[in-house]
């Protein structure tokens, strides 16, 4: 690969990281919470859900102080941890630095038994509460997991499996969630009922296409304008085989029915886009534009971004926020659908276009990466079966390491979707400096 196109592709990462470093959840907490600080006077109570709960919290700690009476923190286990069903805490320094919240954590994007744990405790709070009181509930991608309270008749087996169908079949996130809301005891605003007659203020990093309170953490705490009719449609869209639950769904806390309930997007797919278009512009020299966000079929964003490619003049970038959807097949092996979109597009890019995709959380499915930056020059170093098999068996992992494309974060304290940038090199000795 040219040396031109790897400084183009080492741009393209170190943008996407500094547009993630200016979206600090601590920081957007705290300057969220600074009116509320001198307006209320009763007690507070904090339940951040979600892959930037941690951060989140240490915002709300920051700007409250000692005025906080107590609540929970819950986030992701590591992976190791979770594969042996150990502790729920976070490690000792972390977990002293947020109390007197109590740190638990769960699996993601399965839930498991941690998740109905951790939404016990989180009803319990809310139950407890009075109308002076004021529940700030910070909210993140990832709090639909580590939240499940299945409601009776269904057992958290029964959730697991409904679940990973959905999303294995390739259901649109706002899908997945739909069902979500409909079959639970604390989401689609159930949350906040149980809080009821204390004031709720719900503070959102949304991790979803379109960023509808309702669709962050499947709405905990927030109403929702949908209905069971709709989450039945779609569970007979993509899981038929789960009718057998139709009984257990149950509508969700309505708009006209909201008392006392106050939200706010903190930040979203659009805003992550802004702020890596910018960094692309002021370390880059690159003229780039925050596009529209998209969703759908993953090969059809492939085509996408071939399309986009074409129209690029020299020197021009785009930042597409993205939620792709991959139905996956029973072979499969470590990768996720930003380095599986990587390696798609790699034979078919423009030579002088680099292309990054990554997930803001810095975890791409089982890759053990955030994602790719590639550039067509990459594939002259692997042969076209090895490329075509890694695609059919969900295996992009292994050829992202042996080209050297993988690019690794490690866990953001994010998760605001994926995150695209198609950028075409300067024409020769016009590089910006």
């Amino acid at each position: 690969m040219s040396a031109a196109l790897d400084e183009l592709r080492a741009a393209l990462v170190a943008a996407f990281r500094a547009g993630l470093t200016e979206l600090d959840p601590a920081g957007l907490v705290e300057r969220a919470l600074d009116a509320e600080a001198e307006a209320h006077r009763g007690r507070v109570f904090v339940i951040a859900a979600g892959k930037a709960a941690p951060g989140m919290a240490q915002g709300a700690l920051r700007r409250w102080g000692g005025r906080i009476a107590g609540g929970l923190v819950i986030t992701v286990a590591a992976p190791a941890l979770a594969a042996r069903h150990e502790t729920t805490s976070l490690a000792d320094p972390e977990e002293a630095a947020l109390r007197p919240l109590r740190v638990m954590r769960a699996a993601h994007p399965i839930p498991d038994a941690h998740s109905v744990d951790a939404a016990e405790a989180a009803l319990a709070i809310a139950a407890a509460l009075g109308p002076e009181d004021l529940l700030i509930a910070l909210l993140s991608g990832g709090a639909s997991a580590l939240l499940a309270a299945p409601p009776p008749g269904v057992s958290l087996a029964d959730k697991q499996a409904v679940v990973a169908e959905l999303l294995e079949a390739g259901a649109p996130i706002q899908d997945v969630n739909l069902v979500r809301r409909h079959l639970s005891r604390i989401k689609g605003g159930r949350l906040a009922a149980a809080a009821a007659p204390a004031r709720v203020l719900t503070l959102l990093m949304s991790d979803v296409v379109g960023g509808l309170p309702h669709d962050v953490g499947s709405g905990p705490t927030v109403p929702d304008p949908t209905r069971v009719e709709e989450a039945l449609a779609a569970l007979d869209r993509w899981a038929p085989r789960f009718a057998r639950l139709t009984p257990a769904f149950s509508e969700s806390l309505k708009p006209a029915d909201a008392r006392r309930l106050e939200a706010r997007v903190l930040a979203d797919p659009d805003k992550l886009a802004e702020r890596v278009a910018a960094a692309l512009a002021g370390r880059a020299g690159l003229r780039a534009t925050a596009a529209p966000a998209e969703d759908g079929d993953a090969r059809a964003i492939v085509e996408r971004r071939f399309a986009l490619a074409r129209t690029l003049a020299p020197g021009e970038a785009a930042v597409i926020p993205c939620e792709p959807t991959l139905a996956l097949s029973a072979h499969r092996g470590a990768g996720g659908r930003a380095g599986w979109i990587a390696l798609a597009a790699l034979r078919g890019l423009p030579p002088d276009v680099a292309l990054l995709c990554a997930a803001s959380d810095g975890v791409d499915g089982s890759s053990g990466a955030a994602g790719a930056a590639v550039a067509r020059a990459a594939a002259a170093a692997m042969d076209d079966r090895t490329i075509d098999s890694a695609l059919a068996r969900f295996d992009d992992a292994v050829v992202h390491r042996a080209l050297g494309t993988r690019v690794e974060t490690g866990p953001t304290g994010h998760n605001l979707t994926d995150l695209h940038i198609v950028a075409r090199d300067f024409l020769r000795g016009a590089r910006v400096r």
